[in-house]
């Protein structure tokens, strides 16, 4: 789901950003034992015997120091510096719950449903994309984004779906300067102007180039939309 920094119900579903993390003891902060294979933390680059001497802005002495801002973080933030010491060379990481795939590959700062996983990449894109098509036939074109964004997650070089996330993004971002929220609906068009630039290191049918010059003609219009007095 696209990433909040706040305590909602779904937000509390979360996995913790220090997730498959085991610790131990350390006569400085808490030394770091081992890290699950493909976690969040190992993406981070956080390494077994790398010590842990402060998260966010709270230095860590011992294990239930850690534990404690460990729990606290759980469902109320999605990305937090780290600073650890390894080998004796302080060095500051940045542990996130947000997809590595939408990162890597488009740029964007999204936290994924981690409720439903597949051992499929492709049945995990099609779910979603249902998905979203249902949401968009509702009227709800903000889930609908949601949908297609854990799709892309799944198939992260699925370009249908890529257009669709950068055609949802213009759409909510003309709603929200219809509705006066400029700094949402900048925030949207600029997302959208990441995918659709990004899209040109895909291969492209003629009718997805079609599609893009539509999506950024609209992504002007909503630009110049932006600039007028309120």
């Amino acid at each position: 789901m696209v990433s909040l920094v706040c305590a909602t119900p779904a937000a509390a579903q979360r996995p913790s950003i220090f997730r498959g993390v085991v610790i131990a003891d350390s006569p400085l902060g808490v030394r770091v034992v081992s890290v699950e294979e493909a976690s969040q933390a190992q993406l981070a680059d956080l390494r077994p015997d790398d010590i842990i001497v402060r998260v966010r802005d709270v230095d860590i002495r011992s294990i239930d120091e850690f534990a404690v801002v460990s729990s606290a973080l759980r469902g109320r933030a999605v990305a937090v510096p780290v600073l650890i010491f390894r080998n004796g060379t302080p060095r500051e990481l940045t542990l996130h719950l947000y997809s590595y795939p939408l990162l890597q590959a488009w740029g964007l700062q999204v936290v994924p449903d981690h409720e439903i996983r597949f051992a499929e990449a492709r049945v995990g894109l099609d779910y979603w994309s249902r998905l979203g098509r249902g949401f968009e036939e509702a009227g709800k074109p903000a889930e609908a984004l949601d949908a297609y964004l854990n799709g892309l997650h799944n198939v992260p070089t699925d370009t249908a779906t890529a257009l669709q996330v950068s055609r949802l993004f213009i759409a909510l971002s003309r709603q929200r300067l219809a509705d006066g929220s400029l700094a949402d609906g900048i925030a949207d068009l600029r997302q959208a102007l990441q995918v659709l630039e990004r899209l040109f290191d895909h291969p492209l049918t003629g009718e997805q180039l079609r599609q893009v010059r539509s999506q950024l003609r609209e992504t002007l219009q909503g630009l110049r939309q932006a600039r007028l007095p309120a």
